[in-house]
């Protein structure tokens, strides 16, 4: 694809004891490249659809900003002069350059190259949704450079506020009028006990035998609405544990688990990498969940995130 464009914004530099800064039109650049290929200025004229005086006229110009004969003038057509093949050599290679350079940036335009930077939650991202959708993008835009970040909810909220992300996995997004959100999916609690638990053998526990149990909580600041979530769903269903630690993560929860610490409510997710040590029932009554949704500013700009928009919907 050849771009039409116009106006001094070529400069080139030569060294003759100093340094000579040359701007010239691009279209003298086009003009001279159809000379040089058909060694003649009425055949030149013809094709690139110019009157052949101002043709001459054009390459003259162009001769006397660079300082240089450009073509030895024959009694039928022109050559290059040696001069000429190094600058010809030189244009060619700008005009390549140039042509590179307009595709990939309307590629870029179209969502089609560039770079997408996508935040996600670790325990989300094992299976379903996310896995399926980013392997999915990746083979349809192999041209798109896709950075992934492993980020807890509220750091991806951050991220996409200080521009360290374009878009994140997150749960239980806030309700933030500078923010789009596109919900996903909702996963479901359940309890983890250590193997020795009296609950261990077991598929599943009524929230009511959780009553003044040892229960191992994630802490509110990580996720508040989370867990305002839990704790309205333990009171709904009129139960009350006993809260023995607040976890920064699922991780540490899960580890203080097999400690014996006591039992912990987890992303059902987690059943995906179970720990050695620790076993997972579904928790019936109690309607608690993790609302899984994409996020990302609401007047953002990256065209290849619109693409992954796009392929994410359906």
């Amino acid at each position: 694809m050849a771009a039409d464009l116009s106006g001094p914004i070529l400069s080139l530099a030569m060294t003759h004891n100093e340094l000579l800064s040359i701007t010239m039109d691009l279209r003298q650049i086009r003009y001279f490249i159809a000379v040089a290929e058909d060694e003649h200025f009425g055949r030149a004229s013809e094709r690139i659809h110019i009157a052949q005086p101002a043709l001459s006229r054009q390459i003259q110009l162009l001769e006397a900003e660079l300082g240089v004969t450009l073509f030895d003038r024959l009694p039928r057509g022109v050559k290059l002069s040696a001069a000429g093949h190094t600058f010809r050599e030189h244009c060619s290679q700008i005009l390549v350059n140039l042509n590179h350079a307009v595709s990939e940036t309307q590629a870029v335009a179209r969502g089609e190259a560039g770079m997408l930077k996508l935040g996600f939650i670790e325990v989300a991202a094992w299976s379903g949704v996310i896995p399926e959708t980013i392997m999915e993008f990746r083979r349809a835009n192999p041209d798109v450079r896709l950075v992934l970040s492993q980020m807890t909810s509220l750091g991806q909220i951050e991220g996409i506020y200080d521009g360290r992300i374009d878009a994140g996995f997150i749960y239980n997004p806030p309700n933030d009028p500078l923010l789009t959100t596109l919900p996903i999916t909702r996963h479901a609690i359940m309890l983890a006990v250590s193997s020795n638990s009296e609950f261990a053998q077991r598929k599943s526990i009524d929230v009511s035998e959780l009553a003044g149990q040892p229960l191992i909580l994630f802490h509110r600041r990580e996720s508040p609405a989370y867990y305002d979530e839990i704790h309205r769903g333990l009171f709904q269903a009129g139960v009350t544990v006993d809260v023995v630690h607040e976890a920064e993560n699922e991780a540490e929860m899960l580890a203080l688990v097999t400690t014996g610490l006591g039992s912990a409510l987890v992303n059902e997710c987690q059943r995906w990498r179970k720990p050695q040590g620790i076993e997972f029932l579904a928790v019936k009554g109690l309607d608690v969940g993790l609302n899984l949704a994409l996020i990302y500013r609401a007047n953002q700009s990256v065209p290849a995130l619109r693409r992954f928009l796009t392929l994410l919907k359906r």
